[in-house]
């Protein structure tokens, strides 16, 4: 008889085993007393919880306080001179509704555009003033108060040779029907900013104390406190300050 068929006479399949079974692992002494031995996790007593999130606390305070310290300032901006780009309250020192800047001067080198807190040299000027830079050293300055406009010439060359350019400033708060107040500087014209020092001037251009003014003049940049990054309050206008160079 085949050996396929049963008893019947019927032909029957061959059984199947699981070829793919996975056969038992035997424990070995080492691995039953590192299961003995295992430390089970310590829970931590709610003082020591406490103790650790104080911990935590503590250290980012601490590097908060460092870093404005040694690399950012927060700074308010005060009176009207930046507007409309930056508001500084009613009150001639801010208020409630006064923009607040975060600022560095972490390898800061001035160019054009940037918008700066300086330290003016004069007792007149008891808390820094915020600014926006016009022009750096060697470039030369000129104006068109009639027109608002501001013409940069990159060197003393350039000048003599009539290669300057007009300033595209967006920022610039214009009062129609007036000209843009030449400060003390109208019958000093063109300007040479000196090796060091730049020219600055606020946004609202007729309602700003700045480089026009003889008491402050060309700004040293030993006296840049720092260039407005971002501005943090109000939070609706939450973002960077870019600057404008052109």
């Amino acid at each position: 008889m085949n050996e396929n068929e049963n008893d019947t006479g019927e032909d029957t399949e061959p059984e199947e085993t699981d070829v793919f079974e996975t056969p038992e692992i035997e424990k070995t002494q080492e691995m039953v007393d590192a299961e003995y031995f295992a430390p089970e996790a310590e829970k931590k007593s709610v003082p020591e919880e406490i103790f650790d999130w104080i911990e935590i606390f503590s250290s980012a305070l601490l590097t908060v306080i460092l870093l404005f310290t040694f690399i950012f300032r927060l700074v308010t901006v005060q009176g009207p001179s930046m507007e409309h780009t930056l508001h500084g309250g009613e009150k001639a020192y801010g208020d409630a509704t006064s923009d607040n800047l975060i600022i560095s001067n972490l390898f800061y080198t001035p160019k054009r555009g940037d918008i700066v807190v300086i330290q003016v040299p004069n007792p007149t000027f008891s808390t820094p003033i915020i600014k926006r830079v016009i022009a750096t050293e060697g470039q030369v300055i000129d104006f068109d108060f009639e027109k608002w406009e501001v013409i940069i010439y990159e060197n003393e060359e350039a000048y003599q040779n009539g290669n300057g350019r007009i300033l595209d400033e967006p920022y610039v708060n214009h009062e129609p029907g007036r000209h843009m107040d030449s400060g003390s500087i109208g019958d000093s014209l063109p300007v040479v900013v000196e090796e060091g020092k730049i020219f600055v001037m606020g946004d609202n251009r007729n309602h700003s104390s700045d480089s026009r003014d003889w008491r402050i003049g060309q700004v040293d940049v030993r006296n840049i406190v720092g260039r407005a990054l971002l501005r943090v309050f109000p939070f609706n206008k939450f973002g960077a300050l870019n600057s404008h160079d052109n």
